[in-house]
């Protein structure tokens, strides 16, 4: 079976456009839902930024590798900044790499696709000769808000389109591929009543308007029904061949009996559907299968601005439900029947039959409520209702015995995250969905970052994962995993801790945390001396003197040491390798710790950051960090702590020793000396992997061989 991802999606900018990048973040948003939203959740990725400013390169090392996912578009946004030659202007990279891409990527032949997109007039010069998608802001009869927004929809709607493409044929046609018909077919639902209204009053006119300035078919029953030609025979042929229905709920639609077979049709064939909310008065009954679907409302504002509106949600919409059944193909088991939306009482009496009282639906997630999925088996006793998250809770639930239900994360911003295609935002999204899935399998996790009281801090780690505990603990009842108290383990260093006051004290009133003290280090000064207490009692615990640095590198150690003892298991991820208050990154000392305590250790590389090095370092690939003269240039004060370091004994570690230390114990090999009962090739995939749901899977399965021994 094929495990890669069915589709990846490299967003390319020049790292130094403003334009391009700002673009690309918002296009990120459409294609890159929150985990376990329900929504679109397709792998994002940027230019990887190595300070050179070149593209990616194609197929090589650390570069952009197309196989990487079953089907891959690149889209190019490029502009004159892109395009620039001098002085030491990069343009003539980015041609070549655009050139070498879509000789790469034939049309009618490869599943991948190079989709160049012109933000102003140099971006054509990208692709001479070839079809250059047109995306220049147009001012001149709007506003600049609306311009872009215009833009972001019509590329957004573009890259869907090649999208949908590639995952129902596997190929972009080569015939004119960006004036195509075929890739969007969208059916009109609507009750004939309403077509009676003035035209500017008409949701299905002026979608149908703006339809026709793009490529998409629509289906639309006054001009697809043949004269003589059987009515309910040709919705249902025009249902079959569409990629969504648009169903126009206005106040006559629900009492109309075509509109409400077209929705049952619907159903019944598995289309995905799509609800325009146009009701003014109201409707005294609506039609109950209309539910269980996706909806956007009809403002009734600008005419022109709300069909796109809905258009541009219809085809995202459409793409969900494909990349849905993609990805849940690639992880059905023999005898699951995939779903691409959750299943109702009305999927029963299509797809499952008398005979078949133990079939097992598997459908995206988030899994249904405890309450629906009650309805589901009255109907259903036999049938089974599972999604990947619950899964993975059953996976777990089967191992319960052994010694190991919590890890330890160690985790901290990647500062070179762009390195690697990825973003901050990037950074906190994928972070969030490893450790939902962790805590969904039942394991507790330990932490010993900073708190923040503050609620607005949402770059806080320590804050997030009191609030994944918080925003999903219905979501563990509904897997029937186990409940989500007490699932936060934080550790709280000293001298961090003196900072705390009522407003993180209180986040440990309810059961969503543990609280564990960091001990405080013997050190030659007490804590007013280091840290005094300011006219309005507060200190600053600011690491700008040797003999702070050295109270705080005392102080973190002995918490790291605590936690590590304390740990079954460790995950680190990205870290911080400048403005840490100690004279080691917290991350490699933290996985130094494991190592050295024989603890199982999983090292998540793909993020950059502490975590790459460590990687890099065991596989013998050359790091700097791991030397006093990186440690001398980076870390302020260094050589003064390292002189009160060994005045008092000597018990600090530093880069240097602990890269000695790494070396020697990775001479067993790497699955011996990480000991998380993954082999090397798994390992080596994992330190490199980005894939929330792939990297959650790696640490299950290793933590599953480890309770079975």
């Amino acid at each position: 079976m094929d495990i890669r991802p069915p589709l990846h999606l490299h967003l390319l900018a020049h790292p130094q456009s403003e334009q391009a990048n700002a673009l690309a973040a918002m296009l990120m948003h459409r294609f890159v839902e929150p985990p376990a939203s329900g929504g679109l959740r397709v792998p994002v990725f940027f230019t990887p930024d190595d300070g050179d400013d070149l593209p990616p390169t194609l197929n090589a090392g650390d570069g952009l590798h197309l196989d990487a996912a079953r089907y891959t578009i690149i889209v190019v946004l490029a502009d004159a900044r892109m395009l620039r030659t001098v002085p030491n202007g990069t343009g003539r990279a980015w041609i070549d790499f655009v050139e070498q891409a879509i000789a790469a990527t034939p049309l009618d032949a490869s599943p991948h696709h190079v989709l160049p997109v012109a933000l102003e007039q140099a971006g054509f010069q990208i692709s001479k000769g070839r079809h250059v998608l047109p995306a220049m802001l147009d001012k001149t009869s709007t506003g600049e808000q609306a311009a872009s927004a215009r833009r972001l929809a019509e590329v957004s709607f573009h890259i869907a389109a090649r999208a949908i493409q590639l995952l129902t044929h596997g190929k972009v046609p080569a015939d004119a591929p960006d004036k195509i018909k075929a890739p969007v077919t969208i059916f009109l639902s609507h009750a004939k009543a309403d077509l009676d209204r003035q035209h500017r009053e008409d949701p299905v006119r002026q979608t149908r308007s703006v339809l026709n300035e793009l490529p998409v078919e629509q289906w639309f029953d006054a001009q697809q029904i043949a004269t003589s030609q059987d009515f309910a025979d040709a919705i249902q042929a025009g249902i079959r061949g569409s990629t969504i229905m648009l169903a126009f709920q206005t106040d006559q639609y629900s009492s109309r009996p075509w509109c409400r077979r077209e929705v049952l049709e619907a159903k019944r064939l598995g289309a995905q559907i799509l609800i325009v909310d146009a009701l003014e008065s109201g409707e005294p009954r609506s039609f109950p299968y209309s539910g269980n679907v996706p909806t956007v409302r009809w403002q009734f504002g600008e005419p022109d601005v709300d069909a796109r509106r809905v258009i541009d949600r219809a085809v995202l919409e459409a793409l969900r439900l494909q990349h849905n059944r993609a990805v849940l193909e690639t992880v059905a088991e023999p005898g699951e029947t995939v779903l691409a939306i959750a299943p109702e009482a009305v999927t029963l009496a299509y797809a499952c039959q008398e005979n078949e009282p133990g079939k097992t639906f598997l459908y995206p997630d988030p899994p249904l409520s405890r309450e629906e999925l009650q309805v589901l088996q009255q109907l259903r006793p036999k049938a089974q209702f599972i999604t990947p998250l619950t899964k993975i809770a059953q996976h777990a639930r089967q191992q319960q015995a052994g010694k190991i239900n919590m890890i330890t994360v160690s985790i901290s911003d990647s500062e070179d995250v762009r390195k690697y295609g990825l973003s901050p935002e990037h950074f906190a999204t994928l972070t969030d969905e490893i450790h939902l899935y962790l805590l969904m399998a039942g394991l507790k996790i330990a932490y010993g970052g900073a708190l923040k009281g503050d609620f607005s801090a949402a770059s806080n780690f320590t804050l997030r994962l009191f609030e994944l505990v918080r925003a999903y603990s219905k979501l563990a009842e509904n897997v029937q995993s186990q409940p989500l108290q007490h699932a936060i383990h934080n550790f709280a260093p000293w001298p961090l801790r003196l900072s705390y006051g009522d407003a993180e004290w209180n986040l440990f009133n309810s059961d969503i945390a543990q609280y564990d003290e960091g001990p405080r280090p013997d050190l030659p000064w007490d804590d007013d001396t280091l840290f005094p207490l300011a006219e309005n009692y507060t200190r600053s615990l600011d690491s700008n003197s040797p003999q702070r640095r050295y109270a705080w590198a005392h102080g973190l150690s002995a918490m790291r040491d605590r936690i590590t003892e304390s740990s079954q298991a460790r995950l680190v991820v990205g870290g911080r390798l400048t403005g840490f208050s100690g004279i080691v990154p917290g991350v490699v000392e933290e996985a130094w710790l494991s190592i050295k305590q024989q603890k199982p250790l999983y090292i998540a590389g793909g993020f950059g950051g502490a975590a790459r090095a460590v990687y890099d370092h065991l596989l013998s690939n050359e790091r700097v960090e791991f030397s006093d003269t990186w440690s001398k240039q980076t870390i302020p004060d260094y050589e003064a702590v390292s002189a009160l370091n060994t005045e008092h004994g000597g018990t600090l570690p530093t880069m240097e020793k602990i890269g000695a230390a790494l070396t020697e114990h990775a001479q067993a090999g790497i699955a011996q000396t990480l000991n998380n009962g993954l082999d090397a090739q798994e390992n080596i995939a994992l330190m490199t992997c980005t894939d929330p749901q792939r990297i959650a899977g790696f640490v299950l399965t290793g933590i599953g061989r480890l309770r079975s021994q």
